[in-house]
């Protein structure tokens, strides 16, 4: 049963110009140790940045209300998943928790990139 839908579009040159204007202080408040040091590898990081900031407004955007409120940019963190598709992993306890309350057991997530755009899109899926 599906507990929650997100999507969200960011323009690439957006988060660029966050990175440039507010460099480690945005990326730390935003970004987990190893989506930085993932993302900081690529040839084009503020692409990576820019995909894993959409997935994370879309799960945030799937949530239930309940759990938003225990939610924040790095409750989460972008992984990839199997055949490199992206992957959601919950960092907080209290996040988890609460997900696990609301009955939601599963994320799936994925994200596309297109010139200046990337995509987010978040699918939560009951208990399995």
């Amino acid at each position: 049963m599906t507990k929650g839908i997100g999507v969200d579009v960011v323009a690439i040159e957006r988060i660029g110009e966050m990175i440039r204007k507010h460099g480690d202080h945005f990326l730390n408040k935003v970004f987990t140790p190893a989506e930085i040091e993932y993302c900081g590898k690529k040839a084009k990081p503020e692409i990576h940045f820019a995909g894993r900031w959409a997935a994370k407004e879309a799960f945030y955007k799937a949530l239930p209300r309940d759990c938003q409120k225990v939610s924040g940019w790095r409750s989460v963190e972008i992984v990839r998943g199997e055949s490199a598709a992206p992957a959601i992993s919950v960092c907080s306890v209290l996040l988890q928790e609460a997900m696990d309350k609301c009955g939601i057991g599963r994320c799936l997530a994925s994200i596309s990139h297109e010139k200046s755009v990337c995509v987010g899109m978040v699918v939560m899926d009951g208990a399995l």
